[in-house]
């Protein structure tokens, strides 16, 4: 298997660890309209590598874990931005919501996002805590991950308070939004033992709520352009971004070597709920990744 970058993964050749740019819909927009037939949307053929939990080789350490940050923030908007579709039709429905197929692909969204918690935490934490929580602070002092954008239309979903979500057939959508909560929480201790946030150390900073210029900082701290995205072109970054993660696991490891140590963050001691993502992360995002192409394909097609 290839990744964007040109290399195989074939676990011998190192990746170049080079985070790409990432367009996106303005927050609102529809996907523009693409003159390429609908076939040009559907996911990428893979055969998904496995990939070692504890690497072996020496990794380069500034490099790999500044990748990993932006990498798996951008997989993540692209995930919330496939939910967004389903949240903004369903938004105000009494009745029973969503079809199964659309439950589907929130639940493997939501789970695509945790793997991507996850995978952006490997970081050991002095390093994250020297570099890139000092860059996000040099950013903004109270930069915060409540400025994302495309966090903010389907916040309601992860706090289960769409009208429909109590309804029977939500019930794996559920497990999938626990499992979320659960892994948000147990990471965020990982890497701010204190619990103090930026945000939380800057309190009574100007400015606390989100303003359009703390989304367009969020954006562009994570390499992020808003314009006119057809579908094609959305799953096409999708797909390459999880070519490139899949090139990283298999080299690298989930938890790489540095300097002759690991740094795990999901044990045989944490919750159960987390430990199927450890080795498993690339089928997670697959089964996205096709999710939100086939059932956008089926909807072109009706």
């Amino acid at each position: 298997m290839s990744s964007r970058n040109g290399h195989e993964s074939d676990g011998r050749r190192p990746p170049p660890l080079h985070p790409h740019v990432l367009f996106m819909p303005p927050l609102g927009d529809d996907f523009e309209r693409s003159a390429a037939a609908a076939d040009d949307s559907a996911a990428a053929e893979r055969e998904m590598s496995e990939y070692n939990v504890f690497g072996a080789r020496p990794v380069e350490e500034e490099r790999l874990f500044w990748y990993r940050w932006i990498a798996g923030h951008q997989v993540s908007f692209l995930l919330w931005r496939a939910m967004c579709d389903v949240v903004w039709q369903h938004s105000d429905d009494e009745g029973d919501g969503p079809g199964e197929r659309e439950l589907d692909l929130l639940s493997a969204c939501i789970d695509g996002y945790s793997a991507m918690l996850l995978y952006s935490s490997t970081v050991p934490r002095e390093h994250y805590h020297a570099d890139i929580r000092a860059r996000m602070a040099l950013q903004h002092p109270a930069f915060s991950g409540t400025w994302a954008p495309d966090y903010r239309p389907v916040r309601r979903l992860f706090r289960g308070k769409m009208p429909w979500q109590d309804h029977p057939s939500c019930a794996a959508l559920g497990e999938a939004v626990a499992r979320n909560e659960v892994t948000h929480s147990h990471i965020a201790d990982h890497l701010v033992p204190d619990g103090h946030s930026l945000l939380q150390k800057s309190a009574g900073a100007p400015g606390v709520s989100v303003s359009r210029e703390k989304e367009d900082l969020y954006d562009n701290f994570f390499l992020t352009v808003r314009r006119p995205v057809s579908h094609a072109e959305f799953v096409a970054q999708l797909d390459s971004r999880i070519a490139d993660l899949a090139a990283d696991l298999t080299h690298n490891g989930l938890y790489p070597n540095v300097d002759g140590r690991h740094h795990p963050v999901v044990t045989a001691q944490s919750d159960e709920a987390m430990r199927p993502l450890v080795g498993d992360i690339l089928h997670v995002l697959d089964r996205a990744a096709r999710l939100v192409s086939d059932l956008r394909l089926e909807e072109a097609r009706r």
